[in-house]
């Protein structure tokens, strides 16, 4: 399932952050929540998806560590 970039709505895998170089999981889903896209080495969007990204950031903030619960519920709202 994805998660979406809080900061420009770009979508990613979840379970890339078990691939993030030198952080663990734990680590890269925190660092997601506030950096978005350059915990993986990206650099965001130049198009923001602002619907997707503000979503995602409020998400991130009221479920903290659910990740599949983010990921479900982003799913939902589409």
């Amino acid at each position: 399932m994805d998660i979406y970039c809080p900061v420009c709505g770009e979508p990613w895998d979840h379970n890339e952050l078990h691939d993030v170089e030198g952080v663990r999981f734990e680590e890269a889903r925190r660092r997601f929540a506030s950096e978005g896209c350059r915990v993986f080495g990206s650099t965001h969007n130049s198009t923001v998806d602002t619907d997707k990204a503000t979503k995602s950031a409020l998400l991130h903030e009221l479920l903290g560590d659910d990740i599949d619960g983010i990921a479900a519920l982003m799913e939902d709202l589409g």
